[in-house]
């Protein structure tokens, strides 16, 4: 019996993670056909390698879950025998910079990390770092993500993914981390949203933004995909987001990066508060 379990979703059939068996069927129909055996590792380190005498690939663990333009690109690794030509060079780049791998390897080279103190000198206790939501807004952020799970994609999303506050961004209004390990799969490492969301002004902006970064988050989980692709998009159009990458509307911005940004936004008019959930305040 196949260890592949083909689902549906808005954008289409897709499946759960590879086993060996069809990493190499997907790499022999991308033309790497010398192959005999594939095998996924648990490694620190080494990301891929070819071994006896180029018919074995040696894979991080990582891409049991990688999307199709990581296989192609794997493919161009195993077809070209690991040669140092233009194409190897910029294939094994590709699949290096790959995000699912990058917090992969991230996970196994980083100690779990403990209570830390968020970015505006209060004690988050949270295993997040650089979060400089206060709990008033954490908890917000929160109720507002069930909401959107919810309302807009049908509860089909995680209810504990971590979302946070970063004063840190620049020119981007938020971020979904993919992540993976062995005993969990595929799972969303954190969703980040730029602090001046929270301004007074930017109800729109952020509630947009919070259902794009969901898009990502069951583009990942589901179809196994980072970025703004097909899957995506059917995604954001599923949950009724707008599916331009760059924001044209109007946004507010602090005036000095170090300024605190400690205001709750009211709660969307249709979340009804139960007496079990946290109540956030409005300042």
């Amino acid at each position: 019996m196949s260890n592949v379990a083909v689902l549906e979703s808005p954008a289409g059939r897709f499946t759960r993670p590879m086993s060996a068996a069809v990493c190499l069927r997907e790499l022999h129909l991308r033309g790497a056909r010398r192959l005999v055996r594939v095998a996924f590792r648990a490694n620190r380190s080494t990301i891929w390698s070819l071994t006896q005498n180029m018919t074995v690939f040696n894979l991080h663990e990582a891409y049991r879950v990688a999307p199709p333009d990581i296989v192609d690109a794997l493919a161009v690794i195993a077809h070209g025998r690991g040669r140092r030509t233009a194409a190897v060079r910029q294939a094994s780049a590709v699949v290096r910079a790959w995000p699912g791998l990058v917090h992969a390897l991230d996970q196994v080279r980083t100690p779990a990390p403990g209570p830390t103190r968020d970015d505006a000198g209060r004690g988050s206790g949270a295993a997040s770092t650089h979060c400089c939501a206060t709990p008033q807004q954490r908890a917000y952020l929160q109720m507002l993500y069930l909401y959107v799970n919810r309302t807009r994609f049908g509860g089909l999303l995680p209810d504990g993914a971590p979302v946070r506050l970063s004063r840190r961004m620049r020119s981007s209004l938020g971020h979904m981390l993919p992540g993976y390990d062995r005993q969990r799969g595929r799972f969303v490492a954190e969703i980040a949203l730029n602090a001046d969301l929270m301004l007074a002004g930017n109800g729109a902006v952020r509630f947009d933004t919070l259902i794009h970064e969901m898009a990502h988050v069951a583009d990942y989980l589901f179809d196994g995909v980072v970025g703004h692709g097909t899957t995506w998009r059917a995604w954001a159009r599923f949950a009724g987001c707008r599916v331009e990458t760059r924001y044209d509307r109007p946004f507010v911005r602090r005036r000095r990066a170090e300024e605190p940004t400690t205001r709750v936004p009211p709660l969307p008019p249709g979340l009804l508060a139960t007496a079990d959930q946290p109540r956030p305040t409005t300042r």
